[in-house]
């Protein structure tokens, strides 16, 4: 019987091992790391896209980028845009089944990060090779 015992064991250790974050795996420079950091679409008052894959959103005091899974043709031609964040709060932290929503095409997001207003200003300028620290 004991051998029965020590398969679960093995199991829990190996899928802890294969979940847990490897050394290189700190967070991205910039990237939300606690949800109320996460973009709330009800403070959004303005954005801007980029490229058919970034967007720069403005939500008062804070200030995002978000960075969509694959191109997403329709942000450019929209004079509006809805986000689809998480079931309960609709916040958008750039986790998997949030989306943008752009003349009826449906964008999955990949990331969100935070920035702070010089790396917004440098964004919306075009410069993105350094985007200072994220508030």
């Amino acid at each position: 019987m004991r051998p029965v015992l020590v398969l679960p064991g093995l199991l829990a250790l190996l899928v802890s091992a294969a979940c847990s974050p490897g050394p290189g795996s700190a967070p991205r420079h910039g990237a939300i790391t606690h949800p109320s950091q996460c973009l709330d679409p009800d403070l959004a008052r303005g954005w801007t896209d980029i490229d058919n894959v970034t967007l720069l959103v403005d939500a008062g005091v804070r200030k995002y980028r978000v960075r969509l899974a694959e191109p997403c043709f329709a942000l450019g031609t929209s004079p509006e845009l809805r986000f689809i964040g998480d079931s309960i709060s609709n916040r958008v932290c750039g986790h998997l089944g949030e989306y943008v929503v752009s003349d009826g095409q449906r964008c999955r997001i990949d990331r969100v990060e935070r920035l702070d207003d010089d790396a917004y200003a440098r964004a919306l300028a075009g410069d993105e090779a350094d985007d200072g620290p994220g508030d």
